[in-house]
Protein backbone atom coordinates (compact mmCIF):
# COMPACT_ATOMS: atom_id res chain seq x y z
CA UNK A 1 0.00 0.00 0.00
CA UNK A 2 3.00 2.22 0.13
CA UNK A 3 2.81 4.23 -3.48
CA UNK A 4 2.64 7.54 -4.49
CA UNK A 5 -0.51 7.46 -6.21
CA UNK A 6 -2.15 10.31 -8.63
CA UNK A 7 -2.55 10.27 -11.82
CA UNK A 8 -2.26 13.67 -12.81
CA UNK A 9 0.52 14.55 -11.00
CA UNK A 10 2.72 11.72 -12.26
CA UNK A 11 2.45 13.84 -15.94
CA UNK A 12 3.82 16.99 -13.77
CA UNK A 13 6.68 15.27 -11.65
CA UNK A 14 7.35 12.05 -13.25
CA UNK A 15 10.24 11.60 -11.12
CA UNK A 16 8.29 11.29 -7.81
CA UNK A 17 6.64 8.56 -8.88
CA UNK A 18 9.73 6.64 -10.52
CA UNK A 19 11.76 7.02 -6.97
CA UNK A 20 8.35 5.77 -5.11
CA UNK A 21 6.64 3.50 -6.95
CA UNK A 22 9.49 1.65 -9.29
CA UNK A 23 12.87 2.54 -7.13
CA UNK A 24 10.82 1.81 -3.77
CA UNK A 25 8.77 -1.43 -4.88
CA UNK A 26 12.08 -2.66 -5.81
CA UNK A 27 13.73 -2.34 -2.13
CA UNK A 28 10.30 -3.32 -0.77
CA UNK A 29 11.59 -6.89 -3.21
CA UNK A 30 15.46 -6.89 -1.79
CA UNK A 31 14.09 -6.56 1.70
CA UNK A 32 11.75 -9.77 1.77
CA UNK A 33 14.72 -11.46 0.05
CA UNK A 34 17.50 -10.96 2.27
CA UNK A 35 14.57 -11.16 5.42
CA UNK A 36 13.34 -14.28 3.74
CA UNK A 37 9.69 -13.03 3.51
CA UNK A 38 7.61 -15.75 1.88
CA UNK A 39 4.30 -13.98 0.72
CA UNK A 40 4.12 -10.36 0.12
CA UNK A 41 0.82 -8.68 -1.11
CA UNK A 42 0.92 -6.23 -3.42
CA UNK A 43 -2.24 -3.50 -3.86
CA UNK A 44 -2.25 -2.49 -7.75
CA UNK A 45 -4.54 0.01 -9.43
CA UNK A 46 -7.68 0.05 -11.64
CA UNK A 47 -6.02 2.99 -13.29
CA UNK A 48 -3.33 -0.04 -14.87
CA UNK A 49 -6.59 -0.61 -17.36
CA UNK A 50 -5.82 2.57 -19.27
CA UNK A 51 -8.86 3.24 -21.82
CA UNK A 52 -10.73 0.68 -21.00
CA UNK A 53 -15.00 1.54 -20.57
CA UNK A 54 -16.06 -1.98 -20.18
CA UNK A 55 -17.71 -1.72 -16.66
CA UNK A 56 -17.00 -3.33 -14.21
CA UNK A 57 -13.00 -3.91 -14.97
CA UNK A 58 -11.84 -7.73 -14.87
CA UNK A 59 -8.16 -9.08 -14.84
CA UNK A 60 -9.20 -11.10 -17.68
CA UNK A 61 -9.02 -7.80 -19.64
CA UNK A 62 -5.94 -6.22 -21.13
CA UNK A 63 -3.73 -3.88 -19.14
CA UNK A 64 -0.86 -3.36 -21.53
CA UNK A 65 -1.99 0.21 -22.62
CA UNK A 66 -1.33 2.67 -19.36
CA UNK A 67 -2.29 5.83 -20.09
CA UNK A 68 -0.66 7.93 -17.27
CA UNK A 69 3.27 7.12 -15.76
CA UNK A 70 1.74 6.32 -12.38
CA UNK A 71 -0.55 3.75 -13.82
CA UNK A 72 3.00 2.25 -16.04
CA UNK A 73 5.01 2.02 -12.76
CA UNK A 74 2.04 0.21 -11.12
CA UNK A 75 1.54 -2.34 -13.98
CA UNK A 76 5.45 -2.41 -14.33
CA UNK A 77 5.02 -3.73 -10.22
CA UNK A 78 2.75 -6.32 -11.33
Amino acid sequence: MAAHAGVRDSIENPSKYIQSNLVGFSNILKCCRHHKIKHLVYASSSSIYGGNTKMPFSEKQSANHPVSLYAATKKSNE
